[in-house]
């Protein structure tokens, strides 16, 4: 059994909604070749043996792996949209089950080797280690680690709190303070359909060169490519999701995770855990009707929430979130973030140009993510960069969104990104 390690306050909030509706994430490399199923399930067996993840126990001090034994890797013949769709909405509620679901699908002449997974177990990265272990088993054994991956040693506060990571708590508060306040003008999302939690998955893939003339767009304009995401997020969600418009809620507010591990001073490379934050950006309707304009006050947003540590000063909200959850029903938690923290929806954003992925063009051709909707917004867009690939992964509620306003929602923004020029 590897050493316990605690329970962050993230995951606590994850395992809070876990009570109402799976939280499950997943993570698929897609692979230039045709599948064999012995080999790939010896490698992923042996990528779960080296990397000392099991079982996962929890108790009142943290939570832990008990060894790892052999798992079998799922062969379903279903489509990869279909087969993970199904997966986000299926329990992990069997105790002596591992905490993750590996598959394998064929398609032409490439195949995709994902897993599904509890999210509150493992952030984006810590499943890019795992799926690295993987992939390099079967096509670069001489690459593979041979050392159990670390477990987090401490809870947000020893590792991304003020004086890990020089944040100020009394400024960050005010600016909270600030925030909460806007977000007060924020639509809340359509209340109709609150029981029902059930998420459906779609990809969108970009047309080819997308990417490279975001990236110029960007760069033109002096923003982040992940500026353009949340203003063309903020726009698209606008038109296609259903909110409540009052005289005093006009706004739409858009939310991003935030990896935090480059907000600490530890090295967290081939550290196993969570490690995410979140920020948010808030456009008023005038703004929404003039991209360029939006896109500079979304990007003067960001910004100042990098320069005051927004995104590690998101575990004082966490914090709250989790003091009024022990007073309250699990199921009530919709309730909670749908008043105090009204996301019309949320972005995931990963280039993996510069990691491990990128090393093998010709073999692993493309990198998907997909993220859960979970209680805070009712549709997530998950984009992924490998070189000159890029898509979009969007997850949404069904109750609250339609598959085809959905599916309009990912077309728009995919138009969005396409019609800018450097």
């Amino acid at each position: 059994m590897t050493p316990t390690a605690p329970l962050n306050i993230f995951q606590r909030l994850m395992r809070k909604w876990e009570a109402v509706h799976p939280y499950n994430a997943a993570q698929v490399l897609v692979i230039r070749r045709q599948p064999d199923r012995a080999t790939l399930t010896t490698a992923w067996n042996e990528a779960l043996v080296s990397a000392g993840l099991g079982p996962v126990r929890v108790s009142s001090h943290g939570y832990s792996f008990e060894r790892a034994e052999r798992s079998n890797v799922a062969f379903p013949t279903t489509s990869l949209s279909e087969h993970i769709s199904t997966e986000l909405n299926r329990p992990f509620d069997n105790p002596s089950e591992l905490p993750f679901r590996p598959f394998v699908i064929a398609h032409g002449d490439r195949f995709y080797a994902g897993v599904v997974y509890q999210h509150w177990i493992a952030d984006s990265t810590s499943i890019r280690m795992l799926l690295r272990e993987w992939f390099v088993r079967v096509y670069d054994p001489a690459a593979a680690q041979r050392q159990p991956l670390r477990l987090q040693r401490h809870g947000y506060w020893n590792t991304v709190g003020p004086n890990r990571s020089g944040w100020d708590v009394l400024g960050s508060a005010l600016g909270m303070i600030r925030r909460h306040t806007r977000l007060r003008r924020a639509q809340k999302i359509d209340s109709t359909a609150l029981a029902e939690h059930r998420t459906c998955f779609e990809l969108f893939d970009a047309p080819d060169g997308l990417i490279n003339r975001v990236r110029a767009a960007a760069a033109s304009r002096g923003v982040k490519v992940n500026d353009l995401f949340l203003a063309a997020l903020a726009e698209a969600c606008a038109t296609n999701v259903p909110m409540q418009r009052r005289r005093n809620r006009v706004d739409v507010a858009v939310g991003s995770i935030v990896d935090l591990r480059p907000f600490t001073r530890d090295d967290l490379s081939s550290t196993f855990g969570v490690f995410l934050g979140f920020t948010n950006v808030v456009c008023q309707p005038r703004e929404l009707a003039d991209f360029e304009h939006l896109l500079q006050v979304v990007a003067a947003q960001t910004r100042v929430q990098k320069a005051t540590g927004v995104a590690p000063a998101s575990l004082i909200w966490m914090a709250a979130a989790t003091s009024i959850g022990k007073l309250s029903r699990p199921d009530e938690l919709y309730h909670f973030y749908r008043k105090e923290l009204p996301l019309a929806g949320g972005i995931s954003n990963v280039d993996m140009t510069r990691s491990w992925a990128a090393q093998y063009p010709s073999l692993l051709i493309d990198y998907i993510r997909v993220s859960p909707s979970g209680p805070m917004t009712p549709i997530v867009i998950t984009t992924t960069t490998l070189g000159d690939r890029f898509h979009v992964g969007l997850t949404h509620r069904v109750g609250l969104i339609r598959p085809e306003r959905a599916a309009a929602l990912a077309q728009q923004f995919l138009a969005r990104l396409g019609s800018l020029h450097a």
